[in-house]
């Protein structure tokens, strides 16, 4: 277990969650690192690479599976100091997983995974996190299962990334953006690599399969795996 990880089971997550708001000076510090899960070495160099690929794509970009929303404002830094003005929806149910199908998992042997997993996060802390850290213009928080939000979305895609964790959940994100996602547009996962959620790697698997024809290229980075859209 990492220190990160470490220090925050064991600090209640409203004394966590305010301690941080107070003093928003420490998102940017290399312990708390905006809170992403992806981390400088672990993927996030991976990602950013792959996002430098697509900022001459027309259209917004897409995550799925925010969390605390640390990729996305990392991702929105990057955007800015690119001076590239897309929006980044930040998809979640901010309270954790969809309990069916994190069970239907766990019956699977998929993943041990509790079911109080992911549920540290919430909308309001979110919205508050992302307006202290002024990415208001940019990281559009997104409430709600992926069934119930992903149709709602109107806008196409040059990026997404899909951290979603569970086989299924992943397969539906994937095959919903990808009529949106724009030629040359980069989806990218992460779990295929994954010992705690081994369906990551099933779901992954079931879109490359059904989709390869459409890929100009994919593969698996050291964390992260990608594929670009004719």
């Amino acid at each position: 277990m990492t220190l990160k990880l470490k220090v925050k089971r064991a600090i209640p997550p409203s004394v966590l969650n305010n301690f941080l708001l107070t003093f928003p000076f420490l998102y940017r510090t290399k312990l708390v690192n905006y809170e992403a899960n992806l981390q400088p070495n672990h993927g996030i160099d991976e990602l950013l690479k792959l996002l430098g690929m697509v900022l001459r794509v027309e259209g917004n970009i897409i995550e799925c599976g925010s969390s605390r929303c640390g990729t996305s404002i990392i991702m929105a830094n990057y955007l800015r100091a690119k001076d590239v003005g897309k929006i980044i929806y930040a998809c979640d149910s901010f309270q954790g997983f969809d309990p069916t199908e994190l069970e239907k998992e766990r019956q699977a042997g998929l993943t041990k995974a509790s079911h109080k997993t992911f549920t540290s996060t919430s909308y309001n802390y979110v919205k508050r996190k992302i307006n202290k850290l002024g990415f208001e213009d940019i990281v559009i928080p997104i409430r709600g299962f992926f069934r119930d939000t992903l149709p709602e979305i109107e806008s196409n895609f040059c990026f997404a990334l899909i951290d979603c964790d569970l086989k299924e959940s992943i397969i539906y994100c994937a095959e919903t953006i990808w009529p949106h996602l724009m030629n040359n547009g980069v989806i990218v996962f992460d779990d295929y690599t994954s010992e705690e959620y081994r369906g990551g790697r099933d779901g992954i698997d079931y879109f490359v399969n059904e989709h390869e024809s459409e890929f100009s290229e994919h593969g698996l980075m050291t964390r992260l795996y990608y594929v670009c859209k004719k």
